[in-house]
């Protein structure tokens, strides 16, 4: 029965993480990405290197892109144009920046400019960066190296560059970031930097202690010098979005690295004239995100010097404009005209009513649209436009009483590009009590021989601007499953209305997640028009990462109601505006989506489950400690957890300490950056630590390992059925213990001179051979108890080893794609790693007695014990710290073993003596 519900549990355990796996995977936007396309063939020229550089970088290149004649040019190493240089990321090629580099040259010649850009790329040979920092150092180094021999081409140029403009797509971004952490890198060499979908926060995985350690330098080091030193510098951060389950849209921020003044995050979701969802590779050639980049890259150019700007205030207006809050003008607008004066001969139309809307094919003369401010009850306007002139709507104050004026004050820069990207429909929304001295808005409507399009709404604030309490998880049980079919709110919203706001109260957990359903009702005399439609908009203040869907009037609208990051402005609401047809009536319903927050879980959480899944491994094998010492017998591990991991007995200890190491006091001691404080310092920073975060990865963690508990012991007794019905005995005879321990020289000798992983891998199958002889004899005697101890020991140990092999894969796989090059893996971080346990796993094989050192197993119980509450304390974000508690366990499990065998020898030596 216990084992039943032992199952029972893991099953949905299971459950719970494949749930939400799956709709990471793909519950999202449909790509609505365009691909873009060249016009001739690319071309990738490499530029010569010395071959110092060639012999210190064998496996770096330096290309130049080109097309058609203009690689022809490039042929000759005669550069006149703007640099810029593509960082590629993890396992990114330097083929990636065609994209942005054909764009800019169409737009550059299809715009007849005096200025053109020279798009560089670096091949890093397709490195795993995210997975194996060991490399990250000489990406830095070597960039450095491209972009001075960059400047050198340009010594012939007719306007020589200063500056190199650095694009980094994953990686490559923090690569860029990195380059001033060069003790002889000069700061004004690079003064504007782009990256897309890069993890500035925190490394995705940290996986190990060189990726750690390099982000801790780097964002150090823009923390501290980001007001002094790098106050020159721009930098903008685009996030995917939903579709980009690599790298999700909290970690490409950078809020708390780079000052607001002068750092830009954005997600590609919210970025204007773009609106989609990108996956992690799709950044690169997602056309309405190229077209977007590439326009800011093209405005941020001086036309004085024909070269990026160096007026950092001007680019970051620019990289506003594109990136954030674009006023729907049809090009940037560096000054906005304060005032404009109005064409006397122009008709004028007076609109008195409360919601109107203007549709002309055609308007064959200027047309001023006069709408009074002085109302009774409202105090809002909004008003929906595809008007093309830059200038369009203003406030003025009529000196005749009829709405006619001569002049107006210009409000056209507080207006905002809407979907669809092709309509070139904008929004504004106008506090009225701001204009008492007013008495009229103009919208301006320019001759034009294409359709236009104007809508407005005067409305009362607090009629329109309504408040909903979002369920909580309690809430949410309680109305199962009508809450999840029907809806936890259901809002009409009647025609003759052109907005909503509604104000989401206790939206403030990333684990809530709804979907937003919105179902026109009822239209009249709705005019088809390819534009025609309504959206919804979820505004999360604070964070750039606003979700909108458009639809057609014939069609059901959804949107996902849920946070990307965990860094918000508390002292706002989480916003959901609605842009309707005034011809049509909405139903409006709050759907809870238990699976999306199962997403959420697995999205924001599913790194930290490895650190406590080991956690539930440790305190099981605390209970084999003790047992042995205690009673002379190492129960199953199963039974040990069973017994011993039980929340109770080590997450209010590690809820604790975690409150001790957060008090000010402590902090201060140990200072801000300390690696002393514990992973929980980070995910308060980003805002994902919740109180009950430990208790709930302990519990799912708990059923997770159960179940990899008792697949892996049924799979080894199976496996040794069948080798004994195959060899008669199993593989490895009993007198062949030199076999191991030649297995385990040579296991130590790879892992010193090829690979730290290659060494673990040897030592896991011994292991595995030892299960499989351990529980063949076992079968023979099953009343042995020794053996019985013997065997529940080594598939303890084997679980340990899986692990520690598993979490130290990332170099060998780096080993193996660049054995070309190398025979010994350079900055190998599981070498040592891989050393001490493959010794101390040896000694546990060559004692061969675990009961033999029970007099000193309960110093090791209590070590182990401390070992785990240190592992859930340092090693939930800092994944590569996993494999040394492992390899300490190891040790602690071995070192009673080693004692009493040498005591055992010294002992035997004095009595033969």
């Amino acid at each position: 029965m216990a084992t039943l519900t032992k199952l029972l549990y893991s099953a949905v355990c299971i459950a719970v993480i494949l749930y939400g796996i799956i709709d990471v995977l793909t519950n999202y936007e449909q790509n609505k990405c365009h691909m873009t396309y060249m016009f001739e063939q690319p071309e990738y020229l490499e530029i010569p290197l010395s071959k110092a550089i060639k012999d210190k970088f064998p496996r770096y290149s330096l290309y130049v892109y080109g097309e058609g004649v203009y690689a022809r040019n490039l042929e000759k190493m005669n550069f006149q144009g703007i640099p810029v240089l593509f960082i590629p990321g993890n396992s990114g090629s330097h083929k990636q920046a065609r994209s942005l580099a054909s764009v800019s040259l169409r737009r550059a010649m299809d715009k007849r400019t005096y200025f053109f850009f020279n798009y560089f790329t670096v091949d890093f040979n397709e490195d795993l960066t995210a997975l194996f920092g060991g490399v990250l150092q000489d990406q830095t180094e070597f960039v450095h190296t491209c972009i001075k021999k960059i400047l050198r081409l340009y010594k012939n140029a007719e306007n020589k560059p200063s500056t190199v403009l650095l694009v980094g797509h994953s990686m490559g971004g923090m690569i860029a970031r990195a380059l001033f952490t060069l003790p002889d890198f000069d700061h004004k060499l690079v003064n504007t930097i782009i990256t897309q979908s890069t993890p500035h926060q925190i490394p995705v995985l940290s996986v190990d202690s060189y990726i750690a350690s390099f982000y801790r330098k780097v964002n150090s080091y823009w923390k501290e010098y980001g007001a002094t030193n790098l106050s020159h510098v721009t930098v903008v951060s685009t996030g995917g979005g939903h579709r980009d389950y690599q790298v999700r849209n909290g970690l490409s921020s950078l809020q708390g690295i780079i000052d607001p003044s002068r750092g830009i995050s954005s997600s590609t979701i919210s970025m204007p004239k773009a609106w989609v969802s990108t996956d992690h590779l799709c950044a690169v050639w997602c056309k309405e995100v190229v077209m977007a980049t590439v326009r800011a890259i093209f405005d941020i150019v001086d036309t004085s010097t024909n070269q990026i700007s160096t007026d950092a205030d001007r680019r970051m207006d620019v990289f506003r404009h594109y990136f954030l809050s674009h006023s729907g003008a049809k090009k940037y607008i560096r000054t906005w005209a304060k005032e404009i004066t109005l064409d006397p001969a122009a008709t004028w139309m007076m609109e008195n009513g409360l919601t109107w809307e203007f549709a002309r094919d055609k308007v064959k003369e200027p047309t001023y649209i006069s709408v009074p401010i002085v109302r009774k009850r409202e105090d809002t306007f909004v008003a929906v436009s595809d008007i093309e002139a830059n200038d369009w709507i203003c406030v003025c104050k009529s000196e005749t009483g009829d709405g006619r004026c001569k002049k107006c004050k210009n409000l056209s820069k507080n207006g905002e590009a809407i979907p669809p990207s092709d309509s070139g429909r904008k929004v504004i929304h106008i506090n009225l009590k701001k204009y008492k001295s007013m008495t009229h808005l103009v919208i301006i409507v320019p001759r034009t021989y294409e359709k236009v399009e104007v809508m407005g709404d005067i409305y009362r604030k607090d009629d329109r601007h309504l408040s909903y309490r979002m369920p909580g998880f309690m809430d949410m049980l309680m109305t199962y499953p009508e809450s999840v079919t029907q809806g936890t709110g259901i809002l009409t919203l009647f025609n003759d209305t052109l907005f909503y706001d509604l104000h989401l109260l206790n939206m403030d957990l990333i684990l809530k997640a709804f979907t937003v359903k919105l179902e026109p009702k009822r239209c009249s005399a709705a005019k088809p028009d390819l534009h025609d439609g309504y959206m919804m908009k979820l505004h999360v203040p604070g964070s750039n990462e606003d979700t909108i869907s458009f639809n057609k009037l014939s069609e059901t609208g959804y949107l996902p109601l849920k946070l990307q990051s965990g860094n918000i402005d508390n002292t706002k609401d989480v916003e959901l505006k609605v842009y309707t047809d005034p011809t049509c009536t909405y139903q409006l319903m709050i759907l809870v989506s238990p699976v999306q927050m199962l997403g959420q879980f697995v999205r924001f959480y599913g790194t930290l489950l490895p650190a406590f899944m080991v956690a539930v491994l440790l305190m099981g094998v605390v209970h084999q400690l003790r047992c042995m010492a205690k009673d002379g017998i190492c129960p199953a591990l199963l039974d040990a957890i069973s017994d011993n991991g039980k929340p109770y007995f080590i997450i209010p200890v590690v809820m604790f300490l975690n409150f001790i190491c957060h008090l000010s006091v402590i902090q201060q001691i140990l200072g801000e950056n300390s690696s002393l404080l514990p992973d929980t310092k980070e995910l308060t920073n980003q805002g994902l630590m919740l109180r009950s975060l430990p208790l709930l990865l302990y519990l799912i963690a708990l059923g997770l390992v159960n179940f990899q508990c008792l697949v892996i012991d049924l799979g080894m007794k199976f496996l040794s059925r069948v080798a004994g019905l195959l060899f008669s005995c199993c593989p490895v005879p009993a007198s062949s213990d030199r076999l191991v321990q030649v297995s385990l020289v040579l296991a130590l000798v790879l892992s010193g001179g090829l690979c730290g992983t290659l060494g673990l891998i040897i030592c896991y199958f011994i292991c595995i051979v030892k299960v499989l002889r351990t529980y063949h004899i076992l079968r023979q005697n099953i009343l042995e108890s020794r053996t019985q101890s013997r065997y529940n020991l080594y598939l303890t140990v084997l679980l340990l080893l899986m692990w520690v092999t598993a979490l130290n894969l990332p170099p060998l796989i780096v080993w193996l794609r660049n054995i070309q090059y190398f025979i010994t893996l350079h900055n190998d971080p599981s070498c040592l790693t891989a050393i001490i346990c493959i010794l101390f796993v040896g000694a546990l094989f060559i004692c061969d007695d675990p009961l033999s050192g029970r007099d000193h197993y309960f110093p090791s119980c209590i070590a182990v014990y401390i070992l785990t509450v240190l592992l859930v304390l340092y090693g939930t974000l800092s994944t590569y710290r996993i494999s040394y508690f492992i390899t300490c366990a190891l040790i602690m499990t071995a070192v009673p073993q080693v004692v009493n065998k040498v005591m055992s020898a010294q002992q035997k030596k004095g009595s033969d003596m």
